[in-house]
């Protein structure tokens, strides 16, 4: 008893140590920062509680018409050119001074003239070179500017190098006068007098984009945003967004971030020590098992983190993410009560990451109880799909029930959440083979394993089959009285069931020292009280090595070391006495190792197995008798305190008692005797 007091204080220390690991874990592993935000979409009705501004904003612009603005002012700027009066002064001044050294002796002064005054009208309009030329391409106006002083001026006046040397070429003047002009390079003369002034342009561009407003209009404090199942419109989601972008800001501030990590980290530590309380007050068995704290634990944390790098990392809907997995895992291999309470911490520590917490909390608290009480035992595949079908059909009624309350029309309804929940369903599916790696890991058994194992085709069974026939027959008959005593008092039948068709194997290595495999020959004549002792305690070793040998779960060594606890093998123990009176024998010689049953389901087995034993020993199978058998038997355990460690009471032992008498009496039924016909009877025949 100090043992298990020891033991549970041990365990429970750790627990507390598993407990605030998984706390820290879960607090770290969510998204840093507060990031408010809401699932709608344009055209649908608001599904949300009725939205009020807590404050007054200023409502932003959407990024497509600020861009609008922004293109329209681009594309009515007037770029900015500097105008250099001096390039055409020089220009003219060397067309004179070519025009005296050379040009009048073979032209026509008249086409001097004309020539001159074109020039002179090109530079005073304007000439931009044609790098320049496609900056006012589409631009009506621009600017010049000189000194100080600057002025708008059309671009239709204006012309590049190659426009203007057209223009002037293009004179009125003899046809002599044209050829020679065109012999002289008249192009020398024609030089832009207008150049883009990059700097100034870009400097007064930015000043005016920066001068369009980003906002267009104000929401005051306490203002209705929007109502439950109003349509969400453009300028409805322009103030949603204007309203989430300022909350967010203000909620980036180191004091909001320590705020919201204390709380974060106050509100998971009530979840898990909500599972801590209940493990004490409710489960001690459970807290005395360190597989179970592990699996437990780490199960939870290990989902909750998946979670958190589900929201960060994927961008997916939540609802696609198999949150009841964990539910049924849980259920499979703990009670329905300790996995909806675990499961019950998993989805409130995860609803601080998600955007719709409400629904969040009701989907997956009706998704994961009815995941654990569709799964009751698990005994066959079909039983997951029908699990998951129901799953399917939860979240789907739940989602509908949710919108019907906030939508006018149920045609609003977003029907994607139900492909996410049809998704989620089949995913679902893999908790199946990851049955075996958490059997391996925690060395569980699951009722799959169980029932895998009780096929008599095993080949192990079938090697008792063959080498003991004895014993496999007594291995069947008490498998059938222990899974039905389970069952009567609320057990675990499959466990039972199994392991009691296991519980006998170490006899198969000296079958013929067992009585139940003699055939009228007893090879305990020839030996010693002491040796046949050991043969008889040894065949609980010997099953101990070839479970062991053959990978059989820990389960069920549990149940062969305990089917006979530490009991005395009586009869050569008496037998010993009788020979050797007045001596004080070596008990351990004469006992079993043990240990003594620990669990209903091994003090079943111990009860059924030395009850179906002795039962065979019976001279008639009479109501009386086998009453009195079973009685007796069962109150010597009693007595004896082989059941004083597990935890099973007064009444469940009655409750026992009553179904193996029930069970032998129609096991060991007598037939009726037919009366032998009477001479001449005969059917009568037409």
């Amino acid at each position: 008893m100090n043992d298990k007091r020891h033991l549970i204080k041990s365990n429970r220390n750790l627990l507390i140590v598993l407990s605030l690991v998984s706390v820290l874990l879960t607090v770290y592993s969510m998204p840093a920062g507060h990031k408010e935000s809401y699932s709608y979409t344009i055209g649908k009705p608001w599904t949300y509680n009725v939205l009020f501004a807590p404050f007054s904003f200023s409502i932003e612009k959407s990024e497509a018409v600020w861009q609008a603005e922004a293109d329209s002012v681009k594309a009515s700027f007037a770029p900015y050119f500097s105008r250099n009066a001096s390039v055409g002064e020089n220009a003219l001044a060397q067309f004179d001074k070519f025009c005296s050294d050379s040009l009048s002796k073979i032209v026509w002064e008249e086409s001097y003239k004309a020539v001159r005054r074109r020039l002179e009208k090109v530079y005073r309009d304007g000439v931009i070179s044609t790098a320049d030329e496609e900056i006012l391409s589409g631009k009506d106006v621009f600017r010049t500017y000189e000194g100080n002083t600057s002025s708008f001026v059309q671009t239709a006046g204006i012309r590049s190098v190659r426009d203007a040397y057209r223009y002037v070429t293009d004179a009125e003047v003899y046809v002599y006068d044209r050829y020679m002009l065109l012999q002289h390079n008249l192009e020398d003369f024609i030089q832009p007098n207008l150049q883009y002034d990059a700097t100034r342009s870009e400097a007064d561009l930015e000043a005016q984009l920066n001068e369009i407003s980003h906002f267009r209009g104000m929401v005051v404090a306490d203002q209705k945003i929007i109502d439950q199942g109003e349509i969400v419109d453009e300028e409805k989601s322009l103030i949603i967004k204007s309203y989430l972008d300022i909350v967010n800001e203000r909620t980036s501030s180191k004091q909001f971030q320590l705020l919201t990590w204390g709380g974060r980290a106050v509100f998971v530590f009530l979840c898990f020590l909500v599972l801590f309380v209940y493990l004490c007050l409710y489960r001690i068995d459970d807290i005395e098992s360190r597989s179970i704290l592990y699996f437990l634990l780490g199960s939870i944390t290990l989902f909750i983190l998946c979670v958190c790098l589900f929201r960060q990392y994927s961008g997916w809907s939540i609802f696609l993410f198999p949150c009841s997995m964990l539910a049924i895992m849980l259920r499979i291999f703990l009670d329905s009560r300790t996995a909806f309470t675990g499961y019950m911490v998993f989805v409130l520590s995860t609803s601080l990451m998600v955007s719709m917490p409400y629904e969040y909390v009701l989907l997956q608290l009706m998704a994961g109880l009815t995941g654990i009480y569709t799964l009751k035992e698990l005994s066959q595949r079909s039983q997951i799909l029908r699990t998951c079908l129901f799953i399917f059909v939860s979240y789907s009624l739940v989602w509908i029930a949710l919108q019907m309350t906030q939508l006018e029309d149920i045609r609003d309804i977003d029907p994607w959440n139900f492909l996410y929940f049809a998704i989620n369903s089949v995913v679902i599916l893999l908790v199946y083979p990851l049955l075996f790696v958490i059997e391996k890991l925690f060395g569980f058994t699951s009722n799959v394993t169980l029932i895998e194992l009780s096929n008599i085709n095993n080949p192990l069974l079938r090697e008792l089959a063959e080498k003991a026939p004895g014993t496999f027959q007594h291995s069947m008959q008490v498998s059938t009285l222990a899974a039905e005593a389970a069952t009567r008092i609320k057990a675990n039948p499959a466990l039972v069931r199994t392991a009691a068709l296991y519980h006998d194997i170490g006899k198969m290595d000296n079958a013929p020292f067992f009585t139940e495999n003699q055939t009228g020959v007893n090879p305990h004549d020839k030996l010693t009280p002491q040796e046949s002792a050991r043969i008889i305690t040894g065949h609980v070793e010997k099953g101990l090595e070839m479970a062991d040998r053959y990978g059989l779960p820990k389960a069920i060594r549990g149940f062969i070391a305990s089917h006979h606890g530490k009991g005395v093998a009586r009869y050569f123990y008496i037998k010993y006495l009788k020979a050797h009176p007045g001596e004080e024998p070596d008990e351990n010689v004469f006992s079993y190792q043990g240990p003594n049953p620990y669990s209903k389901e091994t003090a079943i087995l111990m009860m059924a197995d030395a009850v179906e034993a002795a039962s065979r020993s019976l001279k008639e199978y009479t109501e009386e008798s086998i009453g009195t058998l079973v009685d007796k038997i069962i109150d010597t355990q009693v007595k004896e305190g082989y059941f004083n460690d597990c935890p099973i009471n007064s009444l469940e032992i009655k409750r026992v008692k009553e179904t193996f008498k029930e069970k032998l009496r129609t096991m060991y039924h007598t037939r009726i005797s037919y009366p032998e016909p009477t001479e001449g009877l005969h059917r009568k025949t037409e």
